[in-house]
């Protein structure tokens, strides 16, 4: 269901997965080598080396330590080289953002093919991916809240992509929420409600956790967040008669 979502981003097809090719390795160096052959040069590699470069300054170091100098030593090219794909540094962020929305939808997906999960444990896992606990996950909740307030405040240029991420992200959690109703034999009539619930409280918490204050571990990181917790708690909500909710 995401990989849908993620196909209708605006250019998000422009850019691939942290070191994925589409060709051999070595393909366009050995090219090179040949006599009269001109260098070919794959752009959407290049602009996905360009989005992981914002992405691993934005893990280290926040939004705010990203510049198109940094970028441009990171990759490894000049700026001039960078100006071909970009014009601002609005567009290397929003280059970034679509490349974060890309891994963590593909993130997602690798869950949800785990077969020996069950839909509860599945569900459980899908929402903790979305927390800032490791590299991916920091950068992407760090970029996203960035978003979140530049889109507040430039809809025309910024809303769209932050759309299609809280479209993708509701319905993935939804179908989520579903099957685990599903197979706690539990009635569906709820399952969006919940999985609006679970939505709101796990981006309040990862929002938090950018913010550098945690609500569940006490200052101590070993302590993991009780996500398994909040799913027991919000299944449980399907049961409830309206008047008690």
């Amino acid at each position: 269901m995401i990989s849908a979502s993620i196909s209708s981003l605006p250019a998000a097809e422009s850019v691939l997965a942290m070191g994925e090719l589409l060709v051999p390795r070595n393909y366009f160096g050995r090219l090179c080598l040949n006599k009269g052959m001109p260098k070919i040069v794959d752009h959407r590699q290049r602009r996905a080396q360009i989005a992981d470069s914002v992405l691993a300054i934005i893990t280290e170091e926040g939004v705010s330590g990203v510049t198109i100098r940094d970028v441009a030593e990171r990759s490894g090219w000049s700026t001039g080289v960078l100006s071909h794909y970009v014009g601002s540094r609005d567009d290397l962020l929003q280059l970034a953002f679509r490349q974060a929305f890309l891994l963590s939808g593909r993130r997602l997906a690798a869950i949800a093919e785990e077969s020996e999960l069950d839909p509860i444990e599945r569900l459980t896992r899908v929402l903790t991916a979305q927390i800032p606990l490791d590299g991916p996950s920091i950068a992407f909740s760090r970029i996203t809240l960035f978003f979140y307030a530049e889109a507040a405040s430039s809809p025309e240029k910024l809303g769209q992509d932050m759309i299609n991420y809280l479209s993708s992200w509701r319905s993935t959690v939804h179908a989520h929420v579903h099957a685990a109703l599903i197979f706690r034999d539990l009635p569906t009539s709820r399952a969006r409600e919940i999985a609006d619930y679970l939505v709101a409280l796990t981006d309040g918490y990862a929002s938090y956790e950018v913010l550098g204050s945690n609500l569940w571990n006490g200052g101590d990181p070993a302590v993991p967040p009780p996500v398994r917790t909040w799913v027991e708690s919000a299944l449980a909500m399907s049961s409830l008669d309206p008047l008690q909710r």
